[in-house]
């Protein structure tokens, strides 16, 4: 990558290596759309095991980025794991579950692109999509592209319309 494609977030565009350097990237850029003011932040995953959902920092950029009418959506089949992995988002939930929308599906309507992860910013400064292209050795590219990140809305948009509301706060039974 040229020097110029390294922007001041630390966001660079391009092929990424490596689990660490994605879960790196997942806050960069979670980070990046919260100051940046970004419209929407879409979020689809498998888990979201790897996702920085219990990083404080992350939790504090989102809930002031919330309070300037910023909202995050979750899509996933299963939240299983991350409930067990993120109690911290989950203490952080009971106060700004109200910013989220999380939804889950069934992986058989996903299309032939699952599974992926995706994490898609729309609006200000941030604004791109990154797509995991390799669990097993975390290869994932981020592009700042329209036409990436239009596709990626356009993933992300079509599964939600397949899914329904997932992972509640509490289970009440009787």
């Amino acid at each position: 990558m040229a020097i110029d494609d390294q922007h001041t977030d630390g966001l660079i565009e391009g092929r990424h290596e490596g689990v660490p350097e994605l879960r790196a990237l997942r806050r960069r850029l979670l980070l990046a759309a919260c100051q940046g003011q970004a419209r929407r932040i879409m979020a689809l995953d498998p888990d979201f095991v790897d996702w920085p959902l219990s990083d404080v920092e992350v939790l504090d950029a989102l809930a002031l980025w919330g309070r300037r009418g910023g909202r995050l959506e979750l899509l996933s089949p299963s939240y299983e794991q991350a409930h067990r992995q993120h109690a911290r988002f989950m203490q952080w939930r009971l106060k700004w579950d109200h910013l989220l929308r999380i939804a889950d599906f069934d992986p058989g309507e996903a299309g032939p692109d699952w599974p992926t992860s995706l994490l898609v910013v729309v609006g200000g400064e941030a604004s791109g999509a990154l797509r995991v292209l390799d669990f097993d050795h975390g290869r994932a590219l981020f592009s700042r592209a329209a036409t990436e990140r239009q596709a990626a809305v356009e993933l992300f948009d079509a599964i939600a319309q397949r899914s329904s509301p997932g992972w509640p706060l509490s289970t009440l039974g009787l």
